[in-house]
């Protein structure tokens, strides 16, 4: 059954990102330790859609891979501009300063749901790599998101987060697939090139822009070209 294959695979970015919250909360990375990650992160996101997403709408019809472009880049400005409106109005009490982020991240972790079980329903093959390059990805952001949080949160909510993120996305590849199954044709290719205009507003506008912060280094730049290379060679030997 496709959900129970999209599912297992889901599994692993679930565990991941409990492991970044775990991380965040007893090994907290350090600002260029957080910039090598991001650039990991973007190396990966980036070859996951050239390699896979991209080819899959390129014989798509050009009117509908336009739609489905469109309405993922506006969606992610509408979220990031739905985050800096929480943050200037203060809104979440203690958490006030990490809701932006949660939100943001929350509704991310729902839309790459979705995205994963409709790679599955129409390219299981596709729907691996997809699955495994946003386990790393969510990996990064259980970290962020526990880090982002007031220090005199307790462990257990601080793990609630990255579970949270789990769940959403858990959420999003069982409604994709329960929603979408037996679907074909334009439907799948808008959504399709939503998710690879959302993966690419994430890697150009959230990760490469928060690892700018810190100063390039070698290793970060060869980190992301390293995170690049291994999904792309994961493609050519699955």
């Amino acid at each position: 059954m496709v959900l129970m294959q999209a599912l297992s695979y889901t599994a692993l970015a679930v565990v991941a990102a409990l492991v970044g919250g775990v991380i965040a909360i007893y090994y907290p990375p350090g600002p260029q330790m957080e910039s090598n990650i991001q650039h990991f992160a973007a190396g990966v996101v980036i070859a996951a859609v050239a390699a896979e997403l991209l080819p899959d709408i390129h014989g798509r019809a050009p009117q509908v891979v336009v739609l489905g472009f469109a309405i993922g880049v506006a969606t992610m400005l509408g979220i990031h501009r739905l985050s800096k409106t929480i943050e200037k109005r203060d809104i979440g009490g203690q958490f006030a300063g990490a809701a932006g982020l949660l939100i943001t991240v929350s509704i991310d972790m729902l839309i790459d749901g979705v995205l994963i079980g409709v790679t599955f329903l129409d390219n299981p093959d596709t729907g691996v790599i997809i699955a495994v390059a946003l386990a790393i990805e969510v990996l990064f952001l259980g970290v962020a998101g526990v880090i982002a949080l007031p220090r005199e949160t307790g462990i257990l909510q601080k793990l609630a987060v990255p579970a949270v993120f789990g769940l959403l996305l858990a959420s999003g590849v069982t409604g994709g697939v329960l929603a979408l199954d037996g679907v074909t044709g334009a439907p799948i290719a808008v959504i399709l090139a939503f998710g690879s205009a959302a993966l690419l507003y994430l890697v150009t506008e959230e990760l490469l822009v928060k690892a700018g912060k810190v100063p390039e280094t070698p290793v970060s730049t060869t980190l992301f070209f390293v995170g690049f290379l291994a999904i792309f060679l994961l493609d050519m030997l699955h």
